[in-house]
């Protein structure tokens, strides 16, 4: 909350940034490509197909990150018909499509998450002698709330030729990978989130005593992918792809694209007005098939209709993968980049994804799993402690009377129903439904403690006097994580708010990412390639393929 307060109003770590013009960016990435720096775009500069790899929401759980990396660093061989087998090279260009590494992008974080398994992946095969690959990101909301730190140590391009390829990324740890049914025991447990913890609170001590003395707390000088060279100068940039066909990358920090992007990219617009537009985003435009508000500000502020223009917009943010046509644009989520699962879309939709990972059918099984998982503590015992403070005040207050054990109630329903409504309704989507789920969920929990009172009145005279009030507090701490699971579900059966029941699953698994072929006449064909439980031997698979196709010949109508 504070890195959110802060990364809202106080520091803009864009106020430092020179974006590089689009001519300066082509001729960034060219130059690590090897190819000639006076074409007009990057592949008349390269002269043949370009293979590009987006991958989105990484550096989460360290066992599934590296099963990601293998994933994104393997070459596959598919079958396309009418064209026989088609080889899929490892991508020129690596994209990020946002929030690097989990819960907070420092750079600590997104070197164990991220860096360490992915390195010890590349190392056996790694020739610095070798030409690299260009690497390109964007930020989310999760690496703005370290103020773009650590993204920064390992995006922005560095400050001279004798640090190319190298940089700050120590020799990987080397790790004895273990039984698998540890790494479940230590999810189940959140040991993983529990470090993340410890080392945020720990890095915020280390900066305080640093402040204090005077001296300056010691950092990460770089980060580095091996292999690979970062080229972009600040957060938001566009790079001339093909004839006919730009790629955008932009940053709505914590909330809008600033007045900075907004003049960048109307001066590209103007200068190229019938270019189609790539752009990589880090929200969606429309997600769970309803419009997201978030996403929408983007387009609005790049100048750009998803109905109107020609855009193949693509994002990540949520966990999962979904592709909708919208008239001549394409809109693709591709979040399974190691992150824990966002399901799809359950009800019925009105306009249907073209392809979504996983299926509605699927997500409908893990939803309703979350009351049972929740009550059991598969999503850590949060729930559990603010119910049982919650219960053991409404007790207390009912031992000094009916009236005060009712105003008590009361305040406590109210706040309930707030909570309640804050969680589903966040985006202001469908008001009056979400009230009529909220309302009842939110009453019985905040009238449960009356309720085991009066059981304990009637039927509690065979419990142990001493032990009634502690058993009451545990059995309202469960059975209020009991009524929330049931709540979330039922949010998520209806159509009403899918993340938040899906993060209290903390599901590891329906991992993906898309393999891209830009051709010299702009059209781009993508395989996404993904693996149901990324810590099996089994899989990958081909999820999707899809082509957006080149600029329509004439003007447009």
């Amino acid at each position: 909350l504070v890195s959110t307060a802060i990364a809202r109003e106080a520091v803009d770590a864009r106020d430092w940034m020179r974006p590089l013009s689009p001519e300066e960016m082509l001729r960034a990435v060219a130059e690590v490509l090897r190819g000639s720096a006076a074409a007009p775009t990057l592949l008349e500069a390269v002269g043949r197909p370009l293979w590009i790899d987006w991958v989105a929401d990484t550096g989460d759980d360290r066992d599934v990150s590296a099963a990601v990396g293998r994933m994104v660093f393997a070459e596959y061989v598919v079958d396309e018909p009418g064209a026989g087998e088609q080889a899929l090279p490892r991508g020129d260009v690596l994209l990020f499509g946002g929030d690097t590494a989990y819960p907070v992008a420092t750079a600590d974080e997104i070197f164990r998450r991220l860096l360490e398994p992915w390195n010890e992946l590349l190392e056996p095969t790694y020739d610095p002698e070798a030409p690299p690959r260009a690497l390109l990101a964007i930020p989310g909301n999760h690496d703005w709330y370290d103020g773009l730190d650590g993204f920064g140590r390992l995006f922005r391009r560095t400050a001279g030729d004798a640090l190319r390829g190298h940089g700050d990324a120590a020799a990987p740890r080397k790790k004895d990978p273990g039984s698998r049914a540890v790494g479940l025991v230590a999810r189940g447990l959140h040991l993983d989130e529990l470090g993340g913890t410890i080392s945020t609170i720990a890095g915020v001590a280390k900066t305080t005593r640093a402040l204090w003395r005077g001296t300056d707390a010691r950092r990460r000088r770089r980060l580095t992918l091996l292999g690979y060279e970062p080229v972009q100068e600040a957060s938001f940039w566009a790079l001339p792809l093909a004839p006919g066909l730009d790629l955008w990358g932009v940053d709505r920090q914590l909330g809008r694209l600033d007045y900075r992007q907004r003049s960048y990219f109307a001066s590209r617009r103007r200068a190229a007005p019938d270019e189609r537009v790539w752009l990589a985003s880090p929200d969606p435009a429309i997600a769970f098939g309803e419009p997201w508000d978030v996403g929408e500000r983007i387009l609005t502020a790049s100048g750009l209709d998803l109905a109107r223009d020609r855009v193949l917009y693509q994002c990540g943010d949520m966990h999962h993968y979904e592709r909708r046509v919208v008239g001549e644009s394409m809109h693709v989520i591709a979040g399974g980049g190691g992150a824990f699962l966002h399901g799809t879309r359950i009800v019925a939709d009105p306009s249907p994804a073209a392809a979504a990972y996983p299926t509605a059918r699927i997500s409908r099984r893990l939803a309703l799993e979350v009351p049972l998982r929740l009550v059991l503590g598969r999503a850590g015992y949060i729930v559990h402690l603010v119910a049982a403070a919650v219960g053991a005040l409404e007790l207390a207050a009912g031992g000094h009377g009916l009236l005060r054990f009712g105003l008590t109630a009361a305040v406590a329903s109210a706040g309930w129903i707030w909570v309640l409504y804050a969680i589903a309704g966040h985006h202001r989507a469908h008001p009056r439904r979400v009230l009529a789920l909220t309302l009842p969920f939110g009453l019985a929990l905040g009238l449960l403690p009356a309720g085991l009172a009066y059981l304990e009145v009637r039927y509690g005279a065979h419990v142990y006097a001493a032990a009634r009030g502690p058993l009451m507090v545990l059995v309202h701490a469960y059975a209020s994580a009991l009524l929330y699971g049931l709540f979330l579900a039922l949010c998520a059966l209806a159509g009403l708010e899918m993340q938040q029941v899906f993060t209290v699953l903390g599901h590891p698994g329906f991992k993906s990412f898309v393999r891209m072929r830009v051709s010299p006449s702009g059209v781009i064909d993508a395989w996404v390639i993904g693996k149901d439980d990324p810590l099996a031997p089994a899989g990958p698979w081909l999820v999707d393929r899809w082509t957006w196709d080149r600029p329509r010949a004439g003007p447009a109508p």
